[in-house]
């Protein structure tokens, strides 16, 4: 279960790098790439993330957890932008930074999803489960790799996002199996700390930079085909 946790993630993450590599060529349309990416995520939380965490461990725990991601995205943030400097605040700087930053919050969200891996014991389910995981990854991929094709990463930084964000599935299911019980408290708090998380890095590092280099109106119609896109797609699995 280790390694069928981590491959379907892992090959998820690179379906939708994938996906997303045969845009590269949209590179100067920064806005209408960052306005859809901006959709799909916020249509991820609100359809999927948001409504899981609730169901999980209900909204005191969904709302410590959305609250602690938000000051862990501070702390990153703040961390990342002193040690850039202002003379290298370019803008594959901030490609690089917002990458890092949605790395680390999709890794601290699929920990608790391998804790519901591990921890079920109705093989059917666990079937589910698998196919969920592999599905929800392909969206993810996408999100993750473009702020990096944005900022130039090769093939290699490629596969390496695939693997970090990946392991952390393989960690979940072996806490999950050992303790054979879900903790729904914990998961929710971790899921909500992935939320707050992304849902600050779209705000100041997806659309704060596409509203800077195009008209309200114009990403305000990406985000709508962003959700429109996502709200299908989940509907399709």
């Amino acid at each position: 279960m280790l390694l069928l946790g981590f491959l379907c993630t892992s090959s998820g993450i690179l379906l939708g790098g994938t996906i997303a590599w045969l845009f590269k060529g949209l590179q100067q349309k920064v806005d209408i790439i960052y306005g859809l990416c901006a959709g799909i995520i916020l249509g991820l939380i609100s359809f999927e993330v948001f409504p899981e965490a609730i169901e999980t461990g209900g909204w005191l725990s969904t709302f410590i957890g959305f609250t602690i991601g938000m000051i862990i995205f501070e702390v990153l943030h703040n961390r990342l932008h002193n040690k850039q400097g202002i003379k290298s605040n370019t803008m594959k700087k901030m490609y690089i930074r917002t990458g890092v930053i949605l790395v680390l919050s999709f890794s601290v969200h699929n920990i608790p999803m391998g804790i519901i891996l591990g921890a079920n014991q109705d093989p059917e389910f666990t079937i589910t489960l698998l196919q969920t995981l592999l599905f929800h990854s392909i969206p993810e991929g996408i999100i993750l790799f473009i702020p990096m094709i944005l900022a130039g990463s090769n093939i290699l930084i490629g596969f390496l996002i695939s693997l970090i964000v990946s392991i952390p599935v393989s960690i979940g299911v072996f806490i999950g199996g050992f303790l054979k019980f879900e903790q729904n408290s914990i998961n929710t708090v971790l899921i909500s700390i992935t939320i707050g998380i992304i849902f600050m890095v779209t705000v100041s590092e997806i659309l704060y930079p596409a509203l800077i280099k195009s008209s309200i109106l114009k990403v305000f119609i990406c985000i709508l085909v962003g959700l429109g896109i996502i709200g299908f797609y989940l509907k399709l699995l």
